[in-house]
C-alpha cells in the first residue's frame, strides 16, 4: 500500500504517481480516490479507466487480499485543496489506512512527493455546496498548472504484522500509528526542502 502526502488542487500527484508505476513496474495501481469520482456514470467510467474507486473500505480490503498494488492519500481532499500558504505542511491523516493494512497485512510504503504543491497557488476552498455535491470547491488562481521540478521518493516500508488484527478497534492506536508515518513522511519532506535550498538553516 503505498501512502503518499497529496497535494496540487487537481490531483496531479496521482496521475503522475500512477503513470510512473506503471511505466516502470508494468503494474496497474488501485487508487482509493474521492467519492466525488462516482457521482455520475461518466467520471466512474473515467476513474475505472484508471484504476480508481472511491472511498470503499470493503473494496480496498478485497483489492488487498489479492495482492493488488494499491495507492492510498490519507490526507484526501484536506491535503489536495489546502491554501498554499501551508505547503509541505502535512494536514491530518486519516487512520483507515492502517486499520486496512492490519486486515490484509499489507505493507505500508511512505511516499513523498515534491512538485505539485509549486503547480496551484490556491486560496483555500469554498464551502458553501459541500452539502449538495458532497465536496468541498478549491479557489485556486491558476487553472493551467506551473511548470515545476518534480520527485518522488519511496521511504522504507513499515510492516505492522507484529500488532495483529485485534488492533483495528484499536482507535487510540490507529490514530498514533497513522501520526507516526505522518511524521515520517514529513521530516523526509523537510529533508527534500533543505536539499533544494529552501531552508536555509
Amino acid at each position: 500500500m503505498l501512502v503518499p502526502n497529496h497535494s496540487g488542487v487537481l490531483g496531479w500527484d496521482a496521475v503522475i504517481l500512477y503513470n510512473e508505476i506503471v511505466r516502470q513496474k508494468r503494474r496497474i495501481p488501485r487508487i482509493m480516490a474521492h467519492n466525488f469520482w462516482e457521482s455520475s456514470p461518466f467520471l466512474s467510467r473515467i476513474a475505472r479507466r484508471f484504476g480508481a474507486f472511491g472511498a470503499d473500505f470493503k473494496q480496498a480490503v478485497k483489492f488487498l487480499k489479492k495482492n493488488k498494488l494499491m495507492i492510498l492519500f490519507p490526507e484526501a481532499e484536506h491535503g489536495n485543496f489546502k491554501p498554499s500558504v501551508q505547503m509541505y505542511q502535512l494536514t491530518e491523516f486519516n487512520p483507515g489506512f492502517i486499520a486496512l493494512s492490519l486486515m490484509t497485512e499489507t505493507p505500508i510504503i511512505p511516499v513523498v512527493i515534491m512538485g505539485a504543491e509549486e503547480n496551484f497557488v490556491n486560496l483555500g476552498t469554498l464551502d458553501w455546496f459541500e452539502e449538495q455535491i458532497g465536496a468541498k470547491i478549491p479557489l485556486p488562481l491558476n487553472l493551467l498548472p506551473i511548470p515545476s521540478k518534480w520527485k518522488i521518493r519511496f521511504l522504507k516500508p513499515i510492516s505492522l504484522s507484529k500488532y495483529g488484527r485485534k488492533e483495528v478497534k484499536n482507535e487510540k492506536f490507529l490514530v498514533e500509528a497513522s501520526q507516526n508515518i505522518r511524521l515520517r513522511i514529513q521530516a523526509a519532506i523537510h529533508t527534500e526542502l533543505v536539499n533544494r535550498g529552501v531552508f536555509k538553516f
